[in-house]
């Protein structure tokens, strides 16, 4: 059995950006995908989604997106500039290919669905943090009569085939499903469980990741507070719309917590003139009619849990409890944990945006694994 040098798990940004970034330090890699199509889960999101950070912070390394691209690109861009990028860096990527197990003897072993057994130095896994849709129960969800659907099966507002649609959630995902189910003139109401933290996508014309970007060194807390004046003054309201603010700051919750912000794109103006309603968690449900914690309840023809994912660790890595014991998943900034040949890229979400921190963690990936390659020579 060949053994290779490099076998990347997943053919999304994470994967791509390592495989391209390996390749410029001569580094060869095999790409396995499970999907038919590289950039798999960018085909499955929704419709109308455009990414939240601009076009020359996204870029993977080596290739800066399209001049003709917007500033703020489509979601059928991203999977052009997706494919684009594999074919112009001539990468390794065979698709199809499910990756069911990886454990380490002398080298990396990696199984697949097929049942090939493949052997390599080094792994890095790049399926991310939103692998496996989480999908609440609450008492009585058996008895809804419409349809309940995770955001990753939704595709667009006319699609749901309801009048009265009610989001479970308040991240990004959430939040734009919400605003297109306005736009398109149905009765939209979210459920929102906890405190929240929202974030426009621009402040005076320059967008918030850039923001970040200027900030990226100052103490995280030191952050949250110099921008706290302007983010209350800009969402002072909330609490009369139903919210509850968070106590700690967006960036602060997502250093500490995993927790992204609500990067609002339109979602609280719509809020602010009662085409969106607020409700709290969901308390039990009879038939279309909804009963919310605080008592209020409602009907509703549809449901849309946009309540995240789980990474799934857990599916590849039978050790996974003893390599990662923080929650399943490597601890923030961590990329090569044991190291011993195994790394993650693409599990650190960033206020900077996901792609940018994508690009960053290849790179560090490459070098780290070209630095092993010339010290065994």
């Amino acid at each position: 059995m060949a053994i290779e040098e490099t076998i990347i798990i997943g053919a999304g940004p994470a994967g791509l950006a390592c495989a391209s970034a390996l390749r410029a330090k001569s580094c060869p890699s095999v790409v396995l995908e499970a999907a038919d199509k590289l950039a798999a889960s960018w085909r499955r999101h929704y419709d109308r989604l455009h990414l939240h950070t601009e076009k020359r912070h996204s870029a993977l390394p080596g290739r800066p997106m399209p001049a003709g691209f917007p500033k703020y690109p489509s979601r059928l861009q991203i999977i052009d500039y997706l494919e684009d990028y594999a074919r112009a860096n001539d990468l390794h990527v065979i698709a199809g290919k499910m990756v069911t197990c990886v454990r380490k003897k002398a080298n990396w072993i990696v199984e697949t669905a097929d049942g090939d057994v493949l052997e390599a130095r080094t792994v890095i896994i790049a399926t991310g943090l939103s692998n496996s849709p989480v999908r609440p129960h609450w008492t009585g969800q058996d008895t809804f009569k419409g349809n309940i659907i995770h955001s990753c099966e939704y595709r667009n507002a006319f699609d749901l085939n309801a009048g009265r649609i009610l989001v479970v959630g308040f991240g990004n995902s959430a939040g734009e499903i919400a605003l297109e189910c306005a736009e398109a003139g149905l009765e939209v109401a979210m459920s929102v469980r906890g405190p929240v933290n929202i974030v426009p996508r621009e402040m005076f014309g320059v967008s918030t990741a850039t923001i970040a970007i200027a900030q990226q060194h100052l103490p995280y807390r030191l952050v949250d507070a110099v921008n706290a004046p302007l983010l209350h003054l800009r969402y002072r309201d909330i609490e009369g719309m139903g919210l509850t603010r968070s106590k700690q700051g967006p960036l602060t919750t997502m250093i500490e917590r995993g927790r992204t912000p609500l990067i609002d794109i339109g979602t609280i103006a719509k809020m602010r003139d009662g085409r969106i309603k607020v409700f709290p968690s969901i308390e039990i449900s009879d038939g279309s009619s909804v009963l919310f914690t605080n008592g209020q309840s409602a009907e509703f023809d549809a449901i849309v849990q946009a309540t995240g994912y789980t990474p799934s660790l857990d599916t590849l890595l039978p050790d996974l409890a003893e390599r990662l014991p923080d929650g399943g998943r490597p601890a923030r900034s961590e990329l090569h944990p044991a190291k011993d040949g195994l790394y993650f890229c693409g599990f650190n979400a960033a206020t900077t945006g996901l792609l940018r921190q994508i690009g960053i963690e290849a790179r560090l990936i490459a070098n780290s694994i070209a630095e092993t390659k010339s010290a065994s020579i």
